[in-house]
Formats: C-alpha cells, structure tokens, sequence
C-alpha cells in the first residue's frame, strides 16, 4: 500500500471528472475491483471510499484535481466501446462442431448477404467526408498505444 502522501487523486485513479454522483463513483469503483491487476484493486477501493465517504475529503480532492479534467471524453467512450473485450464466463464445455447447424448457419448469412441495401447506402458509404461538428477523428488502436 502506498502512503497516503503518495496517492493519486481519487478522481484521477477512478478517471471520474469532479462532477461525477455517488453512484457513477460506486460503479466505477467497483469495476475497476473487477477488472484491476491485483496490485491496483486496493486503490481502486481507497479512491472510492475517499469520494462516496466524508464530503469534506471528497471536497478536499475535488479541489486539488486540475480544472477541466476530462478523463472520459467522447473520444475516449467511443473508442473504448469499438475495442471492448467481449464478456466472457466459465463455458459449460468447449463448443465442438456438432454444436453448429452449418446448413442454417449458411443459409442465414447467404440472406442476408443477399439482402438489398436501403435507398441512398451507396452515397452514405461513398461519403467519407467528417461529420459536421466533429472535427476530431476517432482514435484508433495506434493512437492509444503509441500516442
């Protein structure tokens, strides 16, 4: 465990902006206990008791945490949505192939393979142009990873 002179602020590790309720706090807290290494899982609980606890605590972080903070910006949720692990729990046995109809299976992607596109798709998909008011691009994986 860290000294206390040494922790981030709580809003920082729970990457919340100053502004965020109780039970925003609660639900990322208790994601990150989750979802943390095991090293990281007591900040996650330090940082949530820190801010759903004493206001006077709460106050005194919201007031060292720079202003403008924005940790979870709409770049961020959009790329964090596009790159999600899929949710996974303990499978009763491996899937094996007779667990598939494959006559079905290639009967529904042939439909909808050969499914028409709704009027006015092509120009949409030819259009690559940014959206109007969304002058920043998406990040992608790269941007992330490197940068």
């Amino acid at each position: 465990m860290t000294p206390a002179s040494r922790r981030p602020n709580p809003f920082h590790v729970l990457a919340l902006p100053v502004d965020a309720d109780r039970q925003t706090i609660v639900e990322r807290g208790e994601d990150g206990l989750k979802t943390a290494p095991e090293a990281e899982r007591e900040l996650y609980d330090w940082a949530m008791r820190e801010l759903i606890g004493n206001e006077l605590t709460r106050q005194r972080h919201a007031l060292t945490e720079p202003p403008g903070t924005d940790y979870r910006g709409r770049r961020w949720d959009k790329f964090a949505r596009r790159h999600r692990p899929a949710p996974a729990g303990p499978p009763a046995r491996p899937l094996g192939p007779d667990d598939f109809d494959v006559t079905e299976v290639v009967r529904r992607v042939l439909r909808e393979l050969l499914q028409p596109l709704p009027d006015g798709t092509h120009a949409v998909l030819e259009d690559r142009s940014p959206v109007a008011g969304d002058p920043e691009p998406d990040l992608e994986v790269g941007d992330v990873l490197f940068g």
